[in-house]
């Protein structure tokens, strides 16, 4: 195929991870540059090339043969520069991804080179026999380059207010679950605390929630961050807390009298009603809500606080409550999913909270 062509991640957003794809064949070119540097390129390889073993084997698709094509090193024999075959197969794509890697330093290493030395970073070929190009394209997820936009575009503040706390919400639990990847890097000044009290680069969340918002290949140079700037706002207006590196935290109670009255002396309610509070999943679920029903109501008794108060400020009377039955049993750094809340009116919310009482102390 002729166009120049990325892959794309889970959200459909184009990697900086350049392929070329034809009958039978993926060539992912190499990753160059330092870290930041203008003529940086190909910085998601890594992710590029675990998506596409994902989906190869989701689609499959049997690999005959890998190996390292560049420039370099094509002169030597193909099974010196061999880093995959079908013997290494059944294999899951996270261990294919460790063999590779390791098998790629390998290739046109110097003899003075200790061992784990080497890039693992180079130009390979798949050899997909008996494939067409479209057949390929569409299994690991690759579209044109140009439907991409360049990391180094400065966004309108207007783009970046586009990101609302469902999408901060999200990119939270795709950097926990996956990682928060090469191109922002860590933080250096400021944490991002979440509701669990994982500490995260607050630039890293917000790029990944504003890709998520425009549908954009979003990095670094995009927007700035720091205190007073748009990122930072919308992340505390997110109901997330920008702390200081070196700043101590402590455990922060915000219980009402009645959520302490009705969890006391049981360490499983305590825990409910404390992952209650967080406000990073308060706002993210009204703001899906929103999304989905045009407006907050409670999903008990169906009060709509528009309607009974006269204002948007009857809004505050709705809650968001898990329904989830393990709560209050769920480990540190558990995941909520925002199907496991509920949109509650505060009267249908304590009284929930009184049934939950009545079921932990009699169990």
């Amino acid at each position: 195929m002729n166009m120049e062509l990325v892959i794309a991640d889970r959200n459909g957003v184009g990697l900086d991870a350049a392929v070329d794809v034809g009958s039978g064949m993926i060539i992912l070119h190499s990753r160059g540059g330092a870290l930041g540097s203008p003529n940086a390129r190909n910085r998601d390889y890594s992710n590029g090339l675990r998506l596409i073993l994902e989906r190869l084997l989701e689609n499959h698709f049997d690999i005959a043969r890998v190996w390292v094509d560049s420039s370099q090193v094509q002169k030597l024999p193909l099974e010196e520069r061999t880093i995959l075959t079908s013997s290494d197969f059944p294999a899951t794509p996270k261990a294919l991804f460790t063999v590779m890697s390791r098998r790629m330093q390998a290739v046109g290493r110097s003899q003075d080179a200790g061992a784990g030395r080497g890039n693992s970073n180079k130009r390979i070929r798949f050899s997909l026999e008996g494939r067409s190009s479209s057949e390929i394209v569409q299994a690991i997820g690759a579209i044109p380059k140009a439907m991409t936009t360049t990391m180094d575009s400065r966004l309108p503040v207007d783009q970046l207010r586009q990101v609302t706390s469902e999408h901060i919400w999200q990119a939270i639990a795709e950097i926990i679950e996956e990682g928060a990847g090469d191109v922002f890097g860590p933080s250096t000044d400021y944490d991002l605390l979440t509701d669990n009290g994982v500490r995260l680069p607050p630039k890293a969340v917000f790029g990944r929630a504003a890709s998520l918002a425009l549908n954009l290949r979003v990095g670094p140079k995009s927007f700035s961050a720091g205190l007073g700037t748009p990122c930072f706002d919308i992340l505390q207006s997110a109901g997330y807390r920008i702390v200081a590196k070196a700043e101590a935290l402590e455990q922060r109670e915000s219980f009402a009298d009645d959520d302490r009255i009705w969890a006391e002396g049981n360490p499983r309610l305590v825990s409910h009603v404390r992952r209650e509070r967080g406000q990073g999943l308060s706002c993210a679920k009204k703001a899906e809500f929103i999304r989905k029903h045009g407006k907050l109501f409670c999903e008990r008794c169906k009060m709509e606080p528009m309607q009974v108060f006269g204002d948007l400020d009857g809004d505050a009377c709705i809650e968001v409550h898990h329904h989830s039955r393990a709560v209050a049993e769920m480990e540190d750094g558990h995941l909520t999913r925002l199907e496991d809340l509920q949109c509650l009116c505060a009267n249908c919310h304590r009284y929930t909270h009184r049934l939950m009482k009545r079921k932990f102390v009699g169990s």
